[in-house]
């Protein structure tokens, strides 16, 4: 099967009668068991048949390229020969281009009575494995969608809740797919994503790190990394270490940011950082890390660490000048 081989395959959920998987997200901790979900008006086509009077339709187009999907099309076979939830039918389709061989070109379609088909592309798309479960704790089961844009990076993370009409709690970016984790134990999963950043003004500045998002009632996911901030404790030791051994070590090496312009016009603090950076292999390390704590801290929800950060190392215009810098870098993840 090409998308099975391809895509890793979903679990396919069976009828009324049947009991449902339960969905494991760690060594230690289960998601809750999928129930069907009661419906307001009748829905007889619910896991009886194509909720629509014709299968789904094979999705056509990509927004961005509109390369179809015709002849060299396969579709992801289930038990039940299409994943049903709720009104709800969802299915993988994946073209089998001998050019896509490495990332094959797919799209995840939800398909049900009188509303417009709901499609998602990717190189691949498919489903996640939490598909089915009650991720926010609303009794509604959920879809979770993951695509990749193509080569090793990055992925997106879609979620919608399932009710009487689909409703999107999550459209997310990360370097690679996270994990859903009930941080609190609220009952309510929190989302935890791989974060690679390449900062817009500093050329040596790069950051690695996890995102924390959780589900707020009426906003749907929305980054909350300062709330479970003892996930960032290990990172903040080792930058605050690294940087504290080395500026011991070596005293007349001040710490620079090499800016994004220092190809066309580098400054004074560029010139010196090159300088610097060619006498000792561990500079470009210590310049990053000093970046990295400043953003640990404002992941954090500790603004007031972090300029005292860069307070120790610069001047006062230029540590105000770069906390509003590092800030946008980290535009969206930070605490409200």
């Amino acid at each position: 099967m090409f998308f099975l081989t391809t895509c890793g395959g979903v679990t396919p959920y069976p009828t009324l009668s049947v009991a449902s998987p339960t969905i494991v997200v760690s060594a230690t901790k289960q998601l809750p068991t999928l129930m069907p979900t009661l419906w307001n008006t009748p829905t007889p086509e619910t896991l009886y048949g194509y909720p629509t009077s014709q299968p789904a339709v094979l999705p056509t187009c990509n927004p961005i390229d509109c390369f179809k999907m015709e002849d060299n099309v396969q579709r992801q076979d289930f038990s039940f020969h299409d994943l049903y939830l709720g009104k709800y039918v969802l299915r993988n389709w994946c073209n089998n281009d001998s050019k896509f061989t490495l990332y094959p070109y797919c799209a995840v379609t939800i398909s049900s009575k009188s509303n417009q088909q709901i499609e998602i592309w990717g190189y691949p798309a498919r489903l996640g494995e939490e598909t089915g479960a009650d991720l926010t704790g609303n009794g509604k089961p959920n879809i979770v969608i993951i695509n990749w844009s193509g080569g090793n990076c990055c992925v997106g993370t879609i979620v919608y809740e399932v009710g009487d009409s689909l409703e999107k709690i999550m459209d997310i970016g990360s370097f690679r797919p996270g994990t859903f984790t009930d941080l609190n134990e609220d009952g309510t999963y929190e989302y935890k994503a791989p974060y690679r950043n390449l900062s817009l003004f500093c050329t040596n500045c790069q950051l690695r790190v996890s995102i924390i998002y959780e589900y707020q009632p009426g906003l749907g996911y929305v980054p909350a990394t300062y709330k479970f901030k003892d996930i960032l404790s290990a990172d903040i030791q080792w930058a605050s270490d690294f940087i504290a051994q080395f500026t011991k070590q070596n005293p007349n090496m001040s710490l620079h940011f090499l800016s994004a312009n220092y190809y066309n016009n580098p400054s004074d603090e560029d010139k010196e950082y090159l300088k610097f950076d060619k006498e000792n292999l561990d500079y470009f390390r210590a310049s990053n890390a000093l970046y990295q704590l400043t953003a640990y801290y404002l992941l954090a929800g500790q603004p007031v660490d972090a300029q005292n950060t860069l307070n120790n190392y610069f001047s006062p215009e230029k540590a105000a000048e770069y906390m509003l810098a590092i800030q946008q870098d980290l535009q969206g993840l930070l605490a409200p």
